[in-house]
C-alpha cells in the first residue's frame, strides 16, 4: 500500500483542518477483495494521537495482482491538538482486505397472512467454517393504515477460529411478473465459536402488492485475506 495522497487545509474560522488522505491498495493475494476497511490516526511531531477514524468500510472489487484507490476518512479536526506545530503531523493508516463468499439460499413464496409462516430449509455449509441453518419468513398482522412488515430471522453459526468481520443477509420481494417490490439487508460480525441471527425486514408493504409474490435470500460472508499499514507524514495543501 502507498499513500498517494495525504494533504490537509485550513484551520478555517473554526479552528478546524480537513485532510485529503488516499490509499492506494494492492492486492497481492490470490483471492478477489471486495471490501477494505480503514482506519486513521492523526499523530502531532512528539507522536501523540491526537484524533482519527476507524472501522470505515468501502465496497470494492480489486482482483488479484491489482490496485485500487480509497480515500480514508478523517472528519474535521480541532487544529488546537497540534499546539506544537502542523509541520510534522503524521497520518498512521490500516487496511484490512476482505473478500466475499455469495450464496443463494433461492426463492420461496411469502406467507400469505399473519397466521402462517414460511421457511428456507437449505442449509450451507461454508468451507467448515460457518454454517447458515435456515430462516423463517413472517408477515405482522396489518395495522390501522393497512400497512404489512415482512421480516425474515436467519441463523448463522461460526464454527471455526476465524474472526469474520461481516456477514450480511440480503432479503429482496418480488411480484409475480418478476418485479422487485422491495429489499432489506441486516449484517453484523461473527466471532468464532458464536451463533447470531440477522433479521433484514421491510415496512409499509400493503396486502394487495404482497399477493403471489416471492421472496429471495442471499448471504455475503467476508473473509480477511490481507493487510497494509503505512505511516506519512501530512504536509499541507497546494489549495491553501
Amino acid at each position: 500500500m502507498k499513500l498517494s495522497k495525504a494533504t490537509y487545509s485550513g484551520p478555517d474560522s473554526d479552528g478546524e483542518l480537513s485532510f485529503e488522505i488516499e490509499a492506494l491498495i494492492e492486492n497481492s493475494t490470490e483471492s478477489i477483495v471486495e471490501l477494505v476497511k480503514t482506519s486513521l490516526i492523526l499523530v502531532n511531531s512528539e507522536g501523540v494521537s491526537v484524533a482519527g477514524s476507524n472501522d470505515d468500510e468501502e465496497d470494492v472489487f480489486i482482483d488479484s495482482n491489482d490496485t485500487a484507490s480509497v480515500d480514508i476518512r478523517s472528519g474535521w479536526v480541532k487544529s488546537c491538538g497540534f499546539s506544537d506545530g502542523l509541520e510534522n503531523m503524521k497520518a498512521i493508516v490500516d487496511v484490512q482486505l476482505y473478500r466475499r463468499e455469495f450464496h443463494n439460499l433461492g426463492d420461496f413464496p411469502l406467507p400469505k397472512d399473519h397466521k402462517t409462516a414460511t421457511h428456507v430449509k437449505k442449509g450451507v455449509d461454508i468451507a467448515g467454517l460457518i454454517k447458515i441453518i435456515g430462516a423463517t419468513c413472517i408477515r405482522d398482522k396489518a395495522d390501522d393504515d393497512g400497512d404489512i412488515q415482512v421480516g425474515m430471522n436467519i441463523g448463522i453459526r461460526n464454527i471455526s477460529d476465524v474472526y469474520f468481520e461481516r456477514v450480511t443477509a440480503k432479503f429482496s420481494i418480488f411480484d409475480q411478473e418478476g418485479a422487485e417490490i422491495d429489499r432489506s439487508e441486516d449484517y453484523n460480525c461473527l466471532a468464532p465459536h458464536t451463533g447470531h441471527t440477522l433479521e433484514p425486514s421491510m415496512h409499509g408493504l400493503k396486502a394487495g402488492r404482497l399477493r403471489n409474490c416471492t421472496g429471495k435470500l442471499t448471504i455475503n460472508v467476508y473473509q480477511p485475506v490481507g493487510f497494509h499499514s503505512e505511516t506519512v507524514v501530512v504536509t499541507k495543501g497546494d489549495s491553501d
